[in-house]
């Protein structure tokens, strides 16, 4: 017999020790009264912030998964399922998906092929300058001569956006400005720059900056326009009318 049928021929049919009525008896009671459950089912997923590390990838329990690499720099928010890991960009748009490692499981790597940069070189680069320009022209000069003077240029360069992970925008932006004077061209003289003259900030500080950002992006936007009164009243008309047939329906009315 199924739990269902048990419940249906059996527990809801005979009195019960304690109320001495039927189950089934109350539920009718209580029916009018009980609210409907959600449309969808509530989200039990845990939801963590972090920043993608200059490999292109995001930690969790000790291991790394990947996301577009254009993201290397950012602080990105991801959920975590029983099973999936989901990466979302700063739109809160789904960029990434990845099956969890099993617990018990560390130092591993998931990488998709499509969020590696690619065998285009000269989109990788442009992608580069438009993230480097967020710093003003001295970034955009910095990124330039990186890639002119530097075997692996491009690798550097995303390393330098890597650091956003531990130094806030405002001192890497000095650092490039300071390594563009210079004409310090390179990943390792932007860090020893940033060492010497910043403070690393806490991952509290990475999400406050971040949340900034956000709602920075937000207020530029074209504000709402304010409604007249007059346009709700047709959905004050429907709800009434809504209730008046509810009645109608209502056999104990």
């Amino acid at each position: 017999m199924t739990a269902a049928l048990w419940l249906a021929d059996i527990a809801d049919v005979r009195l019960h020790r304690e109320t001495k009525r039927r189950p089934i008896d109350l539920y009718q009671e209580e029916k009018p009264h009980l609210l409907r459950l959600p449309a969808r089912a509530y989200d039990t997923a845990l939801v963590f912030y972090r920043t993608v590390n200059p490999e292109g990838h995001v930690a969790y329990l000790q291991n790394f998964y990947s996301v577009p690499w254009q993201r290397i720099g950012e602080l990105l928010p991801m959920r975590i399922t029983e099973k999936e890991l989901i990466v979302y960009g700063p739109e809160v748009k789904e960029i990434a998906r990845h099956e969890l490692y099993p617990s018990g499981i560390s130092g591993e790597k998931r990488s998709l092929p499509d969020h590696a940069p690619g065998r285009d070189h000269h989109q990788k680069y442009e992608l580069l300058k438009q993230r480097f320009a967020e710093f003003g022209a001295e970034g955009v000069l910095f990124v330039d001569e990186l890639v002119r003077t530097r075997r692996r240029g491009k690798d550097e360069a995303g390393r330098v956006l890597g650091l956003l992970a531990t130094y806030h925008r405002e001192d890497l932006a000095r650092a490039l400005q300071r390594a563009v004077r210079y004409r310090a061209f390179s990943w390792s003289a932007v860090e020893r720059i940033l060492a010497a003259q910043a403070r690393p900030r806490s991952g509290w500080e990475s999400l406050q900056a971040e949340a900034q950002d956000q709602l920075d992006e937000i207020l530029r936007q074209s504000p709402v326009a304010t409604r007249s009164p007059a346009e709700y009243q047709a959905l004050l008309e429907e709800t009434v009318t809504d209730d008046e047939s509810d009645e109608d329906d209502d056999p104990s009315a």
